[in-house]
């Protein structure tokens, strides 16, 4: 556990390292550009466009994140045991986490393009349930070094919970399928070593209503293709996971904006004919659990990659940092 630590804090003093010498990112260039072919760039109308840009692609490593999750099997890596005669062995868990988010404040927005652009703060938590079903229980390479190669299927159900009164118009249901590869099982000498992947996806969000007086509103929806390497050890009655994960997300995004110049809103991008979106990014995730017989009660401590984004008005806005979940686990 002493290097599975060691190896934890070197990837994320790299994962820091990478976001410091990143830097600032631009807006996505084919946001950028639907803007510039709307709007003139000195308009406030494009300072809108651009904010609006600005805000979804913060948004979608948030959500993208709270959707994707920490470990897939919360508070282990350990893959699952023997079988008993034709019965899978099961991991079955609730779970609820939450992510923070910051974006430009394009409800409320103001008129002259050299005011001050307001920012919207808010959490999103998600409920979520998991299953984990154990379908080959792998090879041994010694008396303590079971589980190589075994196969676990992996599903979720989640609701993310968006906050109505920050501008969000509905919640969305996420769902999930994927595998989890075994590399070592949990002994009394031995950690608990794990592959795994994970396909999930939502429903359009939709945020703002331009038609009832907005600024501006956006939809998008989300998948995510996640891999996660985690290593896990009980203590008695505590148990420590340590889990590196690499997510890529995709969302198809519309967009619309009020001008001075229209009565009806302008559709930068329609409903009907939405632009894709996608970014990828890298986290970290602690689980501490406590260990009453077949029930683990687990807490969950994540940091994502970060961006660094500026608004119209040339002002920083971050995404990414940290990410929490609390569950429970019952082993059959």
């Amino acid at each position: 556990m002493r290097c599975a630590a060691q190896l934890l804090t070197i990837t994320l003093l790299a994962l820091g390292t990478q976001g410091q010498a990143n830097g600032q990112e631009g807006l996505d260039p084919s946001l950028e550009s639907l803007c510039s072919a709307e709007f003139s760039p000195d308009t406030n109308e494009y300072s809108l466009c651009h904010d609006v840009g600005t805000s979804i692609q913060l948004l979608q490593p948030e959500l993208g994140l709270s959707l994707a999750g920490g470990n897939p099997v919360l508070g282990t890596a350990s893959p699952l045991g023997k079988k008993f005669r034709f019965i899978p062995r099961l991991h079955i868990g609730g779970r609820i986490s939450f992510v923070w988010a910051e974006i430009p404040d394009i409800i409320n927005y103001p008129e002259n393009v050299t005011d001050p652009v307001g920012t919207i703060s808010f959490s999103v938590p998600m409920p979520q349930l998991d299953l984990s079903v154990g379908i080959f229980e792998g090879f041994r390479l010694g008396s303590t070094m079971g589980g190589m190669a075994s196969v676990e299927l992996l599903g979720s159900l989640g609701a993310m919970i968006l906050p109505a009164g920050k501008g969000f118009k509905n919640d969305v249901t996420g769902f999930g399928l994927g595998a989890r590869i075994g590399l070592l099982r949990e002994s009394f000498t031995a950690p608990g070593i794990s592959l795994s992947g994970m396909y999930k996806w939502h429903g359009r969000i939709q945020f703002g209503d331009a038609e009832a007086g907005d600024a501006a509103e956006f939809g998008m929806d989300m998948q995510v293709a996640s891999l996660r390497v985690g290593l896990s050890k009980s203590f008695v009655a505590l148990a420590l996971g340590l889990t590196l994960g690499y997510d890529s997300y995709w969302s198809d995004v519309d967009f619309a904006v009020n001008t001075s110049s229209s009565v009806l809103p302008v559709p930068v991008v329609p409903v009907e004919a939405p632009v894709g979106l996608q970014s990828e990014r890298w986290s970290a995730f602690l689980d501490v659990s406590y260990i009453i017989l077949y029930f683990n009660i687990v807490a969950e401590a994540g940091w994502q990659e970060e961006q660094r984004l500026l608004n119209s008005r040339q002002d920083e806005l971050k995404s990414g940092n940290f990410f929490g979940a609390i569950g429970i686990r019952l082993t059959l």
